[in-house]
């Protein structure tokens, strides 16, 4: 048997449509070595361990009775490893067909080199800012949590973690690497012993760098080869408590590698900075629970002052009116609050509509029995209709505006409308299958193809719209929300040049592996989505994001 090159672990937790995905781009990547690759599955309850015995015969599978956790299961997998190097990878990513031989060849290009990871996208092609990160030291540590990092990200004394002062489109030597693609010499894990198995899940890749560090090896980052992270679907899949093993890494990475005097220090700091968060935390949840009835009171003082304004010009306020308008504002609160439209109900516009008709009947019926409040039945007529509108309004529009930047949603009205990159068979056979479902949220506009001599032709239906270079234009004239990939007919390399290019927009991205299977539901079909661009996800994602997420 020749010469093991690379072996290359996946350790997989629940995430069988990722991982099968995963290994489909591994093997595009293998051409010209000769790579080993094993599969840990973690007890997973949705048949990954089979799908891999099925689909991909050639991998080794240890398949574990409970899941050990992340380094644990490396471990196992280490101890039979055969390759000069191995590649640590996540299931829920997938690789450039160049991202095996670019990293195997920089560690044979730098024999002082101990680890090397890849420039890291997002789904929706932004930069993984995890890509290369700094040690979290006492002070590291504070300034992140703090958002001092946030705050100065070009600052090399507050951006250590992220290391955001550094270009990340150059090669540079940094501190730890992400554990969801990391490559690492043999020899080096085999010195070390793998993973710290104190870990369960989180901070094993910093810990791991940082002996790697002080074995006397540099850790070194590349963008010359790219990978998309999806990021946590095993997380979401688990009920684990993400937060307990955070601070559990954290607090274990400091007590193992730091000093007793500045573990004791860096301990503080931890704790005051999880105590910050979580007063944030608490802070959005009260100033969340207040926003809407403060908005309603807002809007119903507002009409009120404008129907009065149309009646009597510019109008006096005198403590009467100040009451009066209280009470009429008070009556929809109190029906609202009883309706549950400031609880689970608080996007509802049905249930605001019943408030504002139980706050305009009361408040008629005040005006009639309380002859001293009936300042004009005009306003209180005007009050009435207003609430009826706009309080139900509001939150009809909030709500669909929500859902359309938020992932995978529908746009406002009909279905979301899609280009296909690909105008091979899967490709036309995913068509097809949108086409034959009335229920589809997608609806396919056309196609674009790598060849120009397909432009204008009529595929089932379905126009050639253009080639792939003109995939930027054609988003925009055709107002299109969802870009679905064939890999039967992009490599991975493109496509992922394609994403990271149109990163700036709101859009979704859909990849359909070379070996799926065209049929069944629509959402078995799609399961291996980039979930896109969420933009309202991205509000202050630095200042929460975990410091040893993967």
């Amino acid at each position: 048997m020749s010469q093991v090159d690379l072996s290359v672990v996946v350790v997989s937790y629940n995430v069988r449509a990722f991982l099968d995905h995963c290994l489909q781009s591994v093997k595009r990547a293998s051409g010209g070595l000769n790579v080993q690759l094993i599969v840990v599955d973690n007890a997973s309850q949705d048949d990954s361990a089979a799908m891999v015995a099925q689909r991909h015969p050639e991998a080794i599978l240890i398949a574990n009775h409970e899941n050990v956790g992340f380094g644990r299961a490396n471990n196992q997998a280490f101890e039979i490893v055969q390759g000069e190097a191995v590649l640590i990878l996540n299931p829920d990513s997938f690789v450039q067909e160049d991202t095996l031989t670019v990293l195997l060849q920089k560690l044979r290009q730098f024999p002082d080199v101990g680890a090397i990871g890849p420039k890291i996208l997002l789904p929706d092609g932004r930069f993984e800012p995890r890509s290369m990160r700094g040690f979290p030291t006492p002070w590291v540590a504070f300034s992140y949590l703090s958002g001092l990092s946030a705050l100065f990200p070009r600052s090399r004394l507050f951006g250590r973690y992220l290391l955001t002062f550094l270009n990340s489109e150059t090669q540079n030597d940094v501190d730890s690497l992400s554990g969801c693609c990391l490559m690492a010499r043999r020899s080096i894990l085999q010195q070390l012993g793998g993973f710290d198995p104190d870990y369960f899940m989180y901070g094993e890749d910093l810990d791991l760098c940082y002996r790697i560090h002080r074995a006397g090896y540099r850790i070194l980052y590349t963008p010359e080869t790219r990978i998309v992270h999806f990021k946590g679907e095993s997380t979401r899949r688990s009920s684990m408590d993400r937060d307990f093993h955070f601070q559990r890494a954290m607090r274990l990475f400091v007590e193992k590698n730091l000093s007793s005097q500045a573990s004791f220090f860096a301990r503080g700091m931890i704790t005051l900075g999880f105590a910050l968060r979580s007063l944030e935390g608490k802070l959005i949840s009260v100033l969340a629970a207040i926003a809407a009835p403060l908005a309603d009171v807002i809007i119903l003082n507002l009409l009120i002052y404008f129907g009065r304004w149309v009646r009597f010009g510019q109008p006096e306020f005198s403590p009467t009116v100040w009451l009066a308008n209280g009470l009429y504002s008070l009556f929809y609160v109190a029906a609202g609050v009883a309706l549950g439209i400031y609880a689970k109900r608080r996007f509802s516009g049905r249930y605001a509509f019943y408030a504002a008709g139980v706050g305009a009947i009361l408040s008629s019926s005040v005006t009639y029995f309380f002859h001293q409040w009936a300042f004009s039945r005009f306003v209180v007529l005007w009050f009435g209709m207003g609430m009826i509108l706009v309080m139900p309004g509001w939150r009809i529009l909030l709500r669909r505006w929500l859902r359309r930047t938020s992932a995978g949603a529908r746009p406002f009205w009909g279905q979301r409308r899609a280009l296909i990159i690909g105008t091979d068979d899967l490709a036309r056979g995913i068509t097809r299958q949108f086409q034959a479902n009335p229920g589809s949220e997608v609806k396919p506009i056309g196609y674009l193809s790598f060849a120009e001599d397909r432009v204008g032709s009529i595929l089932d239906g379905v126009p050639v719209l253009g080639t792939v270079d003109e995939l930027e234009s054609l988003i925009r004239t055709e107002g299109i929300q969802e870009v679905l990939f064939s890999t039967a007919e992009a490599s991975y390399e493109r496509i992922i040049g394609l994403i990271q290019a149109l990163s700036i927009r709101s859009l979704d991205f859909k990849i359909i592996p070379r070996e799926h299977q065209v049929g069944g539901d629509e959402k078995s079909l799609l399961r291996l989505e980039l979930a896109g661009s969420g933009r309202g996800r991205r509000f202050g994602e630095m200042r929460r994001g975990f410091l040893f997420k993967k």
